[in-house]
């Protein structure tokens, strides 16, 4: 198991039409949104506009949960859902997407044969969670967007603040203790292994 946490200066922030999005994560590393050379990629984004329209990518698989504010996403010819806090909505990026509403939101993209999932875990102040982790994933991914809290790992003890991202590589099937002093939020990532045929 490998366990690194990546902190803003290894972000890249770029703009986009309706705001700004930060790259947190894009795997292999060598890979490029721009060129959609990517197995998975995760981030995060603002919208600041009212009404804004997603960019088009055919071939990916998306997640998308809202961190902060509320929008109503329209796919067309598909869904529509209002989406609040920590909620999450599930699409193919070659739909036609619209939004209104204004929010900071976490984004996983998967390709190909890459499977993954988002949720939310938050941590009460003055409370420990234990976190039980997967050694079906090939990754797991914790971004701390409130609070700042401690991840103990059997003997190793982690600081992992506001905005960071803590990455476990080939986690094994132990608990990850989760504690901080005040109330934190969190969203994961799991990243599954390929199935072998």
């Amino acid at each position: 198991m490998k366990i690194d946490i990546l902190k803003a200066a290894d972000f890249k922030t770029t703009k986009w039409a309706g705001g700004s999005t930060t790259e947190l994560y894009i795997h292999p590393p060598e890979s490029n949104y721009k060129n959609r050379n990517f197995n998975f990629r995760i981030s995060s984004a603002t919208v600041e506009i009212e009404k804004s329209n997603f960019t088009q990518l055919p071939d990916v698989s998306r997640q998308l949960m809202v961190l902060l504010g509320s929008i109503k996403v329209s796919h067309k010819n598909h869904h529509t859902v209002l989406l609040n806090k920590n909620e999450i909505d599930s699409f193919d990026g070659s739909w036609e997407t619209s939004a209104d509403g204004t929010c900071v939101d976490f984004n996983l993209m998967t390709k190909g044969k890459t499977q993954g999932k988002i949720s939310s875990v938050c941590v009460s102040a003055d409370k420990s969670l234990n976190f039980q982790l997967d050694s079906n994933s090939e990754f797991i991914f914790f971004y701390a967007y409130e609070g700042n809290l401690q991840c103990h790992f059997n003997l190793e003890k982690l600081s992992l603040k506001q905005g960071e991202l803590l990455v476990i590589q080939h986690p094994n099937n132990d608990f990850v203790a989760l504690k901080s002093s005040e109330n934190c939020a969190l969203a994961v990532v799991h990243i599954y292994k390929e199935e072998t045929v």
